[in-house]
């Protein structure tokens, strides 16, 4: 284990100093290493620096706490980076309160050219799970990484999301590694080390305190290029991280829903504030943010191709033309074009989504895939 990481990590230990003001030292100085050396300064240690943290740096470093949580990262692979080191977060960095040290475990390629971060409620309505999946769908194109919190709800489905996109996601985690909280996300952690992580501040020891909740909602908000609120209430956490985002300059997007739904009062807030845009579809985001279209893939059946008669029945096909011309469309609207009775057509439509000739978008309206 290198020394920088073994005086980095003590550094962060320090009792008294917040991130803000190890940053600045550590920017001062050029690594945790030179500032304990400053300390045997044969003059003056610690010139011109404010008499508390001099006292505070000058009082004894946690080495025995440091060795231990060095053995526990060797033992368990953890990979420990320090704030200014090269593999540390490229986002991340440029925010003043900064974690001096995160913690690891998986992929430590999260320096992807985008990242973005999906965050919300635990208690969501059923329309979050076609929501996300034309979020990541409509980025799955991309070099990109999903940031979330690994909390129940929408965190949680954003994680499967990208999985299921072969995307790579981290999770953030408000404990040490030596546990996992929610438990019923064990699996799902699991499998993220496959293709991203588990990112944490924290010790191992550390439990999912509430004070531990906000705090990691910076590392979310600052990873990230954009962060993308799904739905929350006007005083969920991801309001929290939304504004974070807003305050780190980085854009912010947020799903419009029913303004008599608490659980979208919290995203109407945000657009109405001027403190988020509103999420349409991916491909208005994918202009929105400048970022590549993706390319319509070649093997996409045409609606006109005589190979389609093959496998769908004349009405559907009907249907699939329209929402190829007109989409994103209404089912009212598609269904005033044909003389489809009601039932025969919601079925059709069902077999059309079942079957990825469609989607369904935010607001019911569909879109061809």
């Amino acid at each position: 284990m290198s020394t920088h990481l073994l005086y980095s990590i003590a550094f962060s230990k320090i009792i008294g100093l917040n991130d803000k003001q190890r940053k600045l030292l550590l920017a001062h100085y050029s690594s945790a290493e030179f500032i304990y050396k400053e300390r045997f300064n044969l003059q003056i240690p610690f010139l011109d620096i404010n008499d508390d943290i001099k006292k505070i740096l000058l009082s004894d470093w946690p080495w025995d706490e440091t060795e231990s949580e060095l053995a526990f990262i060797q033992k368990h692979d953890i990979h420990a980076t320090c704030v200014f080191d090269a593999d540390y977060p490229n986002r991340l960095v440029h925010c003043d309160d900064a974690p001096t040290v995160i913690y690891v475990k998986g992929k430590m390629d999260f320096n992807k050219k985008h990242l973005v971060s999906i965050v919300g409620t635990r208690q969501h309505t059923v329309q979050v799970n076609s929501v996300i999946h034309e979020i990541t769908e409509g980025l799955a194109h991309l070099n990109i990484g999903i940031i979330s919190g690994m909390a129940l709800g929408i965190d949680g489905i954003a994680h499967k999301n990208a999985l299921n996109k072969k995307i790579p996601t981290w999770g953030v985690l408000a404990h040490g590694l030596d546990q996992i909280y929610p438990k019923q996300h064990r699996r799902l952690a699991i499998e993220m080390l496959e293709q991203g992580g588990l990112i944490t501040e924290n010790k191992k020891g550390v439990i999912p305190l509430p004070y531990f909740f906000p705090k990691r909602n910076r590392i979310v908000a600052g990873m990230s290029d954009v962060t993308i609120v799904v739905e929350s209430d006007i005083q969920g956490g991801s309001m929290i991280t939304a504004k974070l985002a807003f305050d780190y300059n980085r854009n912010v997007f947020a799903i419009p829903g029913k303004i008599q739904d608490p659980k979208s009062k919290g995203c109407l807030l945000l657009i109405k504030s001027n403190n988020a845009q509103m999420y349409y579809d991916s491909i208005d985001f994918l202009e929105t943010m400048k970022w590549a279209l993706p390319e319509m893939n070649p093997n996409r059946i045409d609606p006109k191709n005589p190979q389609l008669t093959l496998v769908l029945e004349p009405d559907a096909l009907s249907i699939l033309e329209i929402v190829e011309r007109q989409g994103p469309i209404h089912p009212d609207d598609i269904i005033r074009q044909l003389t489809i009775p009601p039932g025969a057509f919601a079925t059709h439509l069902f077999m059309l989504e079942m079957q990825d000739f469609v989607f369904k978008q935010a607001g019911n309206l569909y879109i061809r895939l």
